[in-house]
Order: structure tokens, then C-alpha cells, then sequence
């Protein structure tokens, strides 16, 4: 009877050791050195769009702050006119949101290595690049037409 207990604890133990190689788990946690260059290039290349994109976050609030100021305080406002007002408003608010929920859910590299195989790391800062991408497209495009409208409205920097 005894032999039966070490031989299922034997077992429990092999089969609790075999867990660990699961698909979603790296093999040791560790990486070759090319790897490591791989994922922290995709990394890099993704976080130098963040940065050259996240300063506009303050022209993005400075042009949403100029239109709902105009908006409120203009007088004989067109229906037409307030319609656009507040379309831009949402585009900007949305690429402001776009922005901050990215960033809220991406997830950092070296917890992707301490729990992922190479190849769904790349895979995964691929797709966060093109969504980065996205947001960035979103960000300029709702700048671009918040600026327009500024001029052609002729809202000087109101307090």
C-alpha cells in the first residue's frame, strides 16, 4: 500500500512539472540574445511613435477647450455651424481616448517575457504597432480638422 503512495506522488509531481511548458508560457523565461534584440527593436520602434505622438495630447485639449468655449459663449450660432462645433469636439475627444486606452492596456515587454513565447511577443507588438498606428492617424486627422475650424470660425486663444 505504501508503494502506491509514492508512486502517485511520483506522479502528481511529473505531472504538475509537465504543466509548465504550456503554449502560452516561455520555455525557461529566457531568450537568445537575437531574440531579446527582435522584440526590444519592435518595442523601441513602438514606443518612438508614442512619443512623437503624445505631446499633441495638450493641442488635442487646447483646440477641444477653444471650440466648446465658442460654442458656448458665441452668440447666433447656425444649427449647422453648433453641428460642426460639436462633431470636432467628439473627434478630438475620441483621439484623446484612443490615446489613453492604449496606453492603458498595453501591455510592458518584460512581463510579455516572463510569460510569453518569442514568437507571440512579436506577433502581439506587431499588432500594437498598427494599432498605434491607428491612434496616431486619429490624433492628427481630429487635430487637423479642430485647427481648421478654428481658423475659419476666427476663435483667437479664449481663456
Amino acid at each position: 500500500m505504501q508503494n502506491y503512495g509514492v508512486l502517485l506522488c511520483l506522479f502528481i509531481g511529473f505531472f504538475f512539472a509537465c504543466q509548465g511548458g504550456g503554449s502560452n508560457a516561455a520555455s525557461d523565461g529566457s531568450f537568445s540574445d537575437e531574440q531579446k534584440q527582435a522584440q526590444q527593436a519592435l518595442w523601441d520602434d513602438l514606443m518612438a511613435v508614442h512619443d512623437g505622438i503624445m505631446p499633441k495630447i495638450s493641442q488635442i485639449h487646447e483646440l477641444s477647450r477653444q471650440l466648446r468655449n465658442h460654442a458656448e459663449t458665441a452668440e447666433n450660432l447656425s444649427s449647422e455651424v453648433m453641428e460642426k462645433i460639436l462633431a470636432t469636439v467628439e473627434s478630438l475627444d475620441q483621439a484623446d481616448e484612443g490615446m489613453f486606452s492604449w496606453m492603458n492596456n498595453l501591455r510592458q515587454l518584460k512581463p510579455l517575457q516572463d510569460t510569453e513565447k518569442h514568437e507571440d511577443i512579436l506577433t502581439y507588438l506587431k499588432k500594437e504597432q498598427a494599432t498605434i498606428a491607428e491612434v496616431k492617424r486619429n490624433m492628427l486627422n481630429s487635430i487637423e480638422k479642430g485647427t481648421l475650424l478654428v481658423e475659419e470660425l476666427g476663435i483667437t486663444n479664449q481663456q
